[in-house]
């Protein structure tokens, strides 16, 4: 990868009023062993408005902390196509979240005031040559197995529910864009349970957080790619969606999440599983 390719920051404005915060709270001007609990209350006390604002803010101190795993998708195409498979299946999802993910306290509503236990997993996004990447917090509630997905966007964030994809009259389908980003942040999950050696270890050189990994295209979800004029390779993907085996069927791959596409086969279409 070349160094000279930038990546979209994520909490960005969250570091930049935390620099500020410092700067005007700290004798040195950095961060001390209190600094960040300080601008916890700080910024709950005169910023936050809601539920989506306190969980930026646990997510952000999570981050601080080198808590949240970085991914950084090496090429724009595979996040073009990540928002382009039908949700089919997210119980195989909710199992890569309970095996990877860390046992927390959950807000249910916007009150704040009541609470209950889950499983959380928060994935922080960067996408190539793009100025702003996605924070993903997908959080599992223990008592109702509800699955919500936190997205931060810049200064947008929001949840959204498995109740809500259940829903099909819901906004997560008549609202396009929303309808993306609920594709997208589930099927990053999908496709990274689905081909983990696309997961590996790495970051741009002028990265310094923890736990940073960089995202490859798996050739199970390309065809032969067509060459540009600049020598580039351009690759088409294949039409698709992600599924989990629950059949007995499957014996050895019965609970494993493959990738499902069509091939025409002498002007008949076949459905091919791949992993």
């Amino acid at each position: 990868m070349s160094k000279h390719i930038q990546y979209g920051k994520t909490f960005g404005r969250f570091y930049e009023a935390y620099r500020n915060f410092c700067r005007e709270n700290s004798p040195t001007g950095k961060p001390t062993s209190d600094t960040a609990s300080m601008f916890q209350d700080w910024f709950l006390a005169n910023v936050a408005m809601c539920m989506d604002d306190a969980t930026a803010m646990q997510l952000f101190l999570r981050d601080l902390k080198g808590e949240l795993t970085h991914i950084y998708v090496k090429e724009s195409s595979l996040f073009d196509f990540l928002k382009q498979p039908e949700i089919r299946d997210i119980e195989g999802i909710k199992t890569y979240i309970k095996e990877n993910g860390s046992t927390v306290t959950l807000n249910e509503d916007n009150s704040l005031e009541k609470l209950t236990t889950g499983i959380n997993f928060g994935i922080c996004l960067h996408l190539p040559k793009v100025s702003q990447g996605y924070v993903f917090a997908y959080s599992i509630f223990d008592e109702t197995n509800e699955l919500r997905i936190f997205v931060n966007h810049g200064m947008d964030q929001y949840h959204l529910s498995s109740n809500e994809i259940a829903d099909k009259k819901s906004i997560v389908y008549s609202d396009p864009e929303i309808n993306e980003i609920t594709k997208l942040s589930l099927n990053l999950i999908s496709y990274i349970y689905c081909f983990p050696e696309c997961l590996v270890d790495g970051a741009p050189h002028d990265i310094k957080t923890e736990n940073n990994h960089y995202l490859n295209t798996s050739d199970k979800v390309v065809e032969a790619g067509e060459r540009a004029e600049s020598g580039v390779v351009i690759p088409h993907f294949r039409r698709g969606y992600f599924k989990r085996l629950s059949s007995d069927f499957y014996k050895n791959k019965k609970g494993q999440i493959v990738f499902v596409h069509e091939t025409i086969v002498n002007g008949v279409a076949k459905t091919l599983e791949e992993k």
